[in-house]
């Protein structure tokens, strides 16, 4: 390797423009990076010896291996498949939510509370633990899971077995049935999270995976304002019917998935060291495998190890704080607006879908964007967006919550509040991958979404027996108060652990860089 008299890189011989190209931006940085690390752990008086051209090529391995048209086709197909399990899950809320009117009123074709009066106990557990619970349960095994099969197949399975059940809940008579396809929904919604986000960590690089991240994400945001099609859909051919589009939508989309997308190799953009040390863990792994032992401690075991990892944790942690913030804002300010704006239910209902469509995807993508081109400069950045997401939160519910004098201030305070806050799920999933063993990776993501999904399943119990301990329902005023402390309970409470988080995060990646800057030492 060749060094100027100032010590710069020589660019192995290329113009510097044409260096940088051949780098990709995302590597200019990082590779200047590593490159110092090299030259001052060498000697003063060591010689560089010049590089073959197979090493020379090292620096630009990851980037050929990128095949972006094919990549962005791949997250398409993933992104549609998680749009489709949302609007599954949310088909429920808007199916109820249906009240028909002339002849349509109390009509079993259009509403499904007239179909099954049951709902009228049982809605809330439907929506809210008897789905959750299944959800976040399986979610673990099904992460684990994900880290030895192929992953495009079970994917493509898993959307097909949802689309299925809710086709049979379009065509059963029995409450039980209707109430066990939501069970299975639940389980196999939630073994969708491991398998996408394990497929897109190995079609993007590293410098490109949390803008890829957030594009999934976002399908969440997207699934939630597409299943307001479901009002369109019943009111026009009824219940039933939707049910009947959405599991033949998904169908559609598994089919995709298994056609479309070929399952890649496992760590692809791994660097060789990295790829010696997954290896031995792996066979370490199935040594202590083929020695026995109990089947369920090794499982739980396994979930362990992911708390054993610094920055995972403490990203778990920050995002179970605040997702338990997070489910009172989508659960009571609904509930906050109709009792305090009982004029503006129209104005509700469109500016709220707006609200989170466009503002939740836009927060989604550039959170993404952002904490890829801004690490080159710095590894605080991903902990940074989310810390700046949740400290902007509260101070914004607040001035929409507290005052219910003007409807538009609110719903303002509300759509900027979904904008700031919805940049952290990218950056986070991407810290948690990017630190975590080959070996975890769908295992990791299982723990996120469970940690996140129990956290958004006990908050709602308890604000409940605040509201109801404070009078909220006479006096619905007081929903505001309520809504800001547990917001800035759960959002403030998380910015110390995001801090830890992006802490061990720069120091992981700190230690990589050392690692392979001592690796072209060794080469050199």
């Amino acid at each position: 390797m060749d060094t100027s008299a100032d010590g710069a890189l020589s660019n192995n011989g290329l113009a510097p423009t044409q260096y940088k190209q051949s780098l990709g931006f995302g590597q200019i940085d990082k590779q200047n990076r590593i490159a110092s690390l090299a030259l001052n752990a060498s000697t003063n008086d060591a010689e560089i010896v010049p590089a073959d051209d197979e090493e020379k090529t090292e620096v630009v391995e990851q980037e050929a291996k990128f095949n972006p048209a094919y990549s962005y086709v791949v997250l398409f197909i993933v992104l549609a498949c998680r749009i489709m399990v949302q609007w599954h899950r949310k088909g429920l809320n808007y199916a109820y939510g249906y009240t028909g009117l002339g002849e349509a009123a109390g009509s079993p074709l259009y509403e499904i509370s007239s179909t099954f009066p049951q709902l009228k106990s049982w809605y809330g557990l439907l929506t809210g633990m008897i789905y959750t619970i299944p959800y976040s349960c399986f979610g673990l095994v099904a992460g684990k899971i994900s880290d030895s099969v192929n992953r495009k197949l079970f994917l493509a399975i898993c959307v097909a077995l949802a689309s299925c059940t809710m086709g049979v809940s379009g065509v059963t008579t029995s409450f039980v049935t209707f109430s066990a396809m939501r069970v299975l929904h639940g389980m196999l919604n939630s073994a969708s999270n491991p398998l996408s986000f394990s497929l897109i960590a190995d079609y993007f690089p590293p410098a490109k995976r949390a803008t890829a991240n957030s594009i999934i994400q976002a399908g969440n945001y997207i699934g939630v304002g597409v299943s307001s099609l479901s009002i369109m859909l019943i009111s026009k051919f009824g219940w039933r019917a939707s049910y009947m589009v959405m599991g033949a939508t998904g169908l559609f989309f598994s089919l995709l998935t298994l056609l479309g997308i070929k399952e890649p190799v496992r760590g692809r953009f791994m660097d060789e060291a990295s790829k010696k040390k997954e290896a031995e863990k792996k066979a370490k792994a199935a040594e202590l495998s083929q020695q026995g032992g109990n089947p369920l401690a090794a499982f739980f075991k396994n979930i362990g190890e992911v708390f054993t990892l610094p920055c995972a944790r403490n990203v778990l942690i920050a995002s179970s704080l605040r997702n338990f913030g997070g489910m009172i804002v989508s659960s009571f300010l609904p509930v906050f607006f109709g009792k305090n704006f009982p004029a503006f239910k129209a104005e509700y209902a469109l500016l709220n879908a707006a609200a989170l469509s466009i503002c939740g995807f836009v927060a989604s993508l550039s959170g993404g964007i952002l904490s890829d081109k801004f690490e080159k400069k710095s590894y605080w950045t991903k902990a940074a967006i989310c810390m700046f997401g949740c400290a902007m939160s509260v101070p914004l519910i607040a001035l929409g919550t507290l005052s219910v004098n003007n409807f538009y201030l609110s719903v303002a305070c509300y759509a900027l509040k979904v904008l700031v806050s919805g940049t952290y799920s990218g950056p986070a999933i991407t810290m948690i991958q990017n630190t975590a063993p080959l070996s975890q990776q769908g295992n990791v993501i299982s723990v996120y979404f469970f940690c996140i999904t129990a956290a958004q399943t006990l908050s709602p119990a308890i604000f409940g027996f605040f509201a109801n301990k404070f009078g909220c329902l006479t006096n619905p005023a007081l929903y505001g108060p309520i809504i800001t402390a547990f917001v800035g309970a759960g959002y403030l409470g998380s910015l110390p652990f995001w801090y830890k988080a992006g802490k061990a995060y720069k120091e992981h990646m700190e230690e990589k860089d050392e690692q392979e800057a001592a690796g072209l030492l060794e080469s050199a």
